[in-house]
């Protein structure tokens, strides 16, 4: 697979996954630096929650339909059925949970206040139902520029928001903000129902052979869904429940920068996934291992300057919330370590999904799940949001070696194979800076 080929799509795909560094410069800005800390670490709280709702959601549901849609170029409309009636049922259950017991939820977490907060969760996912269904159907076809414009509404619309309620004097808690969130989020359904409806089409009974094939797939999908979620967002609640919601504002201050971590693992997964199960479908393994050789290098390169930045300078990087959050140094400091092997985790982890390995990851990310709790049980009472920074930082050195291992059984991979690739890069990047000859 040549480097430069997908060129367009790729500078599409990292625009699309700079919105939420965007969205994340305003959030200090205008939420963070704004905000008392007790509101937002409320908005913490149910933000993580809709998010594990809704990750678990595409695990169950998405995950399958991008896996087996990538695959079949043509018929798609089973798939599409199958996956409306799983992701719709999965929802509906989850919203009548939080319902039901949104004041035990909040007595749990240490906020008594948090249970009114809570009834948001449902709203919300009914509000991004359709956009993350879109999102998936478009990138089944790699229509990244549609997904592009989808995500602006969303990540780009909720700071313009929030700004036009500061200038009404109105932006002061966390309702505000959560109403906002509502807003953005149907704004971005709407738009991507749009760019999709083309491929938003159904064959309205259900195919027994194809349910089972993603019943079977989903099944351990949002088993390691599970795992990555609780391994990545377990620890807010943990440090609420030992420490407070100010204590979770801090550490949170953090995870904001360290969400480039996030962005570099959606690009990956929006290109990597679904062009694995394709190449695999095909018996093209050497175009796949050369595509996860070049991913993983690039990716990698790609994180150093955020290693270096994180590591030398973390006290001027949190000083943009104005002295605010001064305990947050010494944490994004350790989070700095993590980035040299996100790149590898996140190719790895995408390459064996789409190989139809789900069992296999679902049992790769239990064990780190394991290690994660214990460690986060451990350390967060002893050193707080250190210790939950460092038992990240453990399990991912661990998670991207066993995952790297198990990838070779399968692919087999080098570091010299993996290094060599360089001059795959260097005559890319020379190709695309050298200037045309003139001629006298």
């Amino acid at each position: 697979m040549e480097f430069g080929k997908h060129l367009g799509k790729g500078i599409w795909g990292l625009a699309d996954k700079m919105l939420p560094v965007a969205y994340g410069i305003a959030y200090v800005v205008l939420v963070i630096r704004v905000l008392p800390p007790e509101e937002f670490g409320s908005f913490v709280l149910v933000q993580e929650i809709f998010l594990i709702i809704t990750g678990l959601a595409t695990g169950f549901a998405l995950q399958p339909l991008l896996k087996f849609a990538s695959e079949d170029a043509v018929e798609i409309r089973g798939y599409i059925a199958i996956a409306l009636v799983l992701n719709t049922g999965f929802l509906l259950l989850c919203s009548l949970l939080i319902v039901l017991f949104n004041v035990p939820l909040s007595l749990l977490l240490n906020s008594a206040s948090l249970g009114p907060l809570l009834m948001y969760v449902p709203a919300m996912l009914f509000a991004s139902y359709l956009r993350n269904f879109c999102l998936v159907l478009l990138q089944t076809r790699f229509r990244v520029q549609e997904i592009f414009w989808t995500d602006v509404f969303h990540f780009l619309g909720t700071p313009l928001l929030i700004w036009i309620w500061s200038r009404m004097h109105m932006f002061n808690s966390a309702n505000d903000l959560l109403n906002i969130n509502l807003i953005s989020l149907s704004c971005s359904s709407l738009v991507g129902w749009f760019f999709s409806r083309d491929l938003f089409s159904t064959r309205f009974s259900l195919d027994k052979r194809e349910l089972k094939k993603m019943w079977d797939y989903g099944s351990y999908s949002v088993g390691s869904t599970l795992s990555a979620l609780m391994i990545t967002k377990s620890d807010t609640f943990i440090l609420a429940a030992f420490g407070g919601l100010v204590e979770v504002a801090i550490y949170n201050s953090v995870k904001t920068f360290v969400r480039i971590y996030d962005m570099l693992t959606q690009v990956v997964g929006m290109f990597v996934f679904p062009a694995s199960s394709r190449l695999a479908s095909q018996n093209d393994f050497t175009r796949l291992r050369a595509m996860i050789e070049k991913a993983i290098l690039f990716a990698t390169l790609m994180m150093i300057p955020v290693f270096l930045g994180f590591l030398i300078m973390p006290s001027l990087l949190v000083e943009i919330y104005g002295g605010k959050y001064v305990g947050a140094a010494p944490i994004l400091r350790v989070f700095s370590i993590a980035s040299l092997t996100v790149s590898a985790a996140a190719v790895a982890g995408n390459v064996l999904m789409g190989l139809g390995h789900a069992r296999l990851v679902f049992y790769l990310l239990l064990q780190q799940l394991v290690l994660t709790i214990v460690g986060f049980l451990f350390l967060i009472p002893w050193l707080g949001g250190v210790g939950a920074a460092l038992t990240y930082v453990i399990v991912s050195i661990v998670g991207t070696a066993i995952s790297l291992a198990y990838l070779n059984r399968y692919v087999p991979l080098s570091l010299g194979a993996i290094l060599g690739r360089t001059k795959d890069i260097v005559v890319f990047m020379k190709s695309r800076l050298a200037f045309p000859n003139r001629t006298p």
